[in-house]
């Protein structure tokens, strides 16, 4: 009974932001604006934070523990053009806050793609738990990922979570788009907590309900550079048995001549 008067009360801040938090958060952080750029740093090699944001943002959240099962994610897809694949190093994402925030972090990591929605386990060395926010523009992220993952070619997938206490900052929302590329957008609640039965990934507005309840993809781009090519090992050359044993007759050899000689 507890249980269910706490999702009651919870549910509606915690799912989407309401009204008055929108136009709050359209005041104070600009639905849709950029975080913060670095002079000098990496190319952008995949971006859709151009499109025009729609009115909500999808939570994308890992709460203290007391709200646990209302731990969040958010997933996108994205194309990798290059034969060698992207080697990502950092992300910028667009969202906001239903209060004043700070994340401490953020959870980022890259996926193949399974059939239209990300596959479970992240590509290998691309998970980043507790990445370093470099920048914080009221809600909207330029995030760090130190000496970043080559993602490879094709079609891949971003899951994204905010590290931040609810008692401490309210909530994060990650801002979405009605303009599509790819696939949809994709929430994932492990703990069911919003009742969505999105328990594994699935499209974030059709399905799950979040984010106004339409379908829609996320603010986001991807910086690095075109990964360096990974062919084969050079071969190094070895000795076998038999080339030695060769190379001492050849001395053995050369040995008896020069002592005759002498």
């Amino acid at each position: 009974m507890k249980t269910n008067k706490l999702r009651n009360a919870i549910a509606p801040f915690l799912l989407t932001a309401s009204a008055v938090v929108s136009a709050q958060m359209v005041s104070e952080a600009g639905v849709g604006g950029q975080a913060g750029t670095f002079n000098g740093g990496p190319a952008v090699l995949y971006d859709q934070t151009g499109a025009a944001p729609n009115g909500n943002g999808s939570p994308d959240q890992n709460f203290e523990a007391g709200f646990d099962a209302y731990d969040g994610f958010i997933a996108d897809d994205f194309v990798v053009t290059d034969a060698d694949g992207w080697l990502i190093t950092q992300v910028n994402t667009v969202g906001t806050y239903s209060t004043t925030g700070p994340a401490t972090s953020t959870n980022v990591s890259f996926h193949a793609d399974a059939g239209g929605s990300p596959d479970p386990t992240p590509i290998a060395g691309c998970d980043f738990p507790a990445a370093t926010i470099l920048s914080d523009t009221g809600g909207s992220f330029v995030i760090d990922l130190g000496a970043g993952c080559v993602v490879p070619q094709g079609t891949a997938w971003i899951s994204h979570q905010t590290n931040l206490d609810f008692g401490a900052g309210g909530q994060h929302f990650f801002s979405g788009t009605a303009t599509i590329s790819g696939s949809e957008g994709h929430f994932l609640n492990p703990g069911d907590g919003f009742g969505t039965g999105c328990t594994t990934f699935q499209p974030a507005g059709s399905v799950c309900g979040t984010g106004g309840g339409a379908a829609h993809d996320f603010l986001f781009s991807v910086s690095g550079s075109v990964a360096p090519p990974q062919g084969p090992p050079p071969l190094v050359p070895t000795l076998t048995w038999y080339g030695l044993g060769l190379m001492l007759l050849t001395f053995g050899f050369l040995g008896r001549r020069f002592i005759k000689n002498d």
